[in-house]
């Protein structure tokens, strides 16, 4: 092989292992320009989408080159993204020899992991904090523990069979909500609504969503408007699989528990640090940064309680509340030389509007109208000014990193 063929071969496996493991578009198209440009390849062409990506480029003696590379669905592993963003910029310093590429992508994969129990734990703690905050009692930690638990092992088990994705998704949802139903009409003493809002947060497509949003105000809008279809069919393969359930078992009895969602500010943000910092382990930061994954939360939690007080524009509130986490989270990684979305992820979890996504399900098997409106488009609302918040913190964020302001070197 041509030194040409292994830089384009390190930069198609870069890539896609960065997508796989949780990175933006943007990041991953600069990191592959950059690498060429510091080895001295000429007209390079790169054409990426989520699932698919393409490079060329010539050398400096006019041999010409390509590589093509298919993705599979992506997944989370921000430690892992870490190690690969770095290594971008560490072969765009030094510009290794081309054939020790190999090498140094095999090394940068090999990071470490949490044991699958210690996600599951992460995932157990995160949502008794997030049902905590929406208003569970001790009851109902004990059906959102086991429906926790079965989510975590049936798409784990769904998806290693190979199935497509939105079956997964209902086969998931269809499962857990006949649980916590099972729970309920066995006489077990909880709120069947607190337990779902809760653990639906474990499945609503919100950081894809994000990102896909982010694609479509960035100029990727062909792999924005792909993302945002794909996840349209997922996010309704999950409310099929819950009105399912409530075709089976009905649910007008579990509405006669009111709903008493935490207001105390203090337990709010003490609880929404220690969500993210759950989230923190399933997204599998490692140890000693997990803090900085629960502060993100607790800004977050504390700009979705004091915005809204005084501005009544829920998509205003949405988009600053999540501003405030992503310019957190872009400052991070300018200091510490790391992806942004290693610090931007848990913080969204208090922002994700699992609560309207429930009650606006709900509404379609009630046949309440104005549930499905209110809530549906709250919810839309909300995913929306999320989605712009974290684009106009990025946006600030490449003015930043292109030199045309300086905020950041003060």
């Amino acid at each position: 092989m041509r030194d040409i063929d292994y830089i384009l071969e390190f930069c198609v496996n870069l890539s896609r292992n960065m997508i796989m493991s949780g990175a933006n578009l943007e990041r991953i198209h600069t990191a592959a320009e950059t690498v060429c440009r510091a080895y001295g390849l000429r007209d390079v062409s790169i054409f990426l989408l989520s699932t698919h990506m393409t490079i060329s480029a010539y050398d400096d003696e006019g041999n010409y080159s390509s590589r093509q590379i298919s993705i599979p669905p992506a997944g989370i592993h921000l430690e892992r993204l870490r190690s690969l963003s770095q290594l971008s910029y560490k072969v765009a310093e030094i510009t290794p020899n081309p054939k020790t590429l190999p090498q140094m992508l095999e090394r940068a994969n090999n990071v470490g992991d949490y044991s699958e129990y210690m996600i599951l734990a992460g995932k157990i703690c995160a949502m008794l904090c997030l049902g905590f905050i929406f208003g569970a009692t001790l009851w109902d930690a004990v059906p959102i523990v086991f429906v926790t638990v079965l989510i975590h092992f049936l798409m784990s088990t769904l998806e290693k069979s190979g199935l497509d994705r939105m079956l997964v998704n209902s086969l998931t949802m269809w499962t857990a909500s006949s649980l916590a139903l099972m729970f309920i009409y066995s006489g077990f003493d909880g709120n069947f609504a607190v337990i779902m809002i809760t653990v639906s947060m474990l499945v609503i497509p919100g950081i894809p969503l994000v990102n896909a949003m982010r694609n479509l105000l960035c100029g990727n809008e062909i792999n924005g408007i792909l993302q945002m279809l794909k996840i349209s069919v997922e996010t309704m393969a999950l409310a099929l699989g819950i009105y399912g359930a409530f075709m089976m078992f009905g649910i007008e009895e579990t509405f006669s528990k009111p709903l008493s969602a935490m207001t105390n500010p203090a337990y709010l943000v003490a609880f929404s640090f220690i969500a993210s910092v759950g989230f923190g382990v399933v997204f599998r930061i490692p140890p000693k940064d997990l803090w900085l994954a629960g502060l993100g939360g607790a800004l977050s939690r504390i700009s979705v309680i004091y915005l809204p007080m005084i501005i009544n524009s829920r998509l205003l509130y949405m988009t600053l509340s999540a501003s405030a986490a992503a310019l957190y989270a872009e400052f991070l990684a300018v200091k510490r030389k790391q992806p942004s979305t290693y610090f931007v992820y848990p913080s969204i979890i208090p922002l994700i509007p699992g609560d309207l996504f429930y009650y606006a399900v709900t509404g379609i098997y009630l046949g309440a109208k104005s549930w499905v409106e209110m809530n549906g488009v709250n919810c839309l609302i909300s995913l929306a000014g999320l989605s712009m918040g974290f684009v106009l913190a990025s946006t600030v964020s490449i003015h930043v990193r292109r030199g045309r302001i300086r905020i950041w070197e003060k």
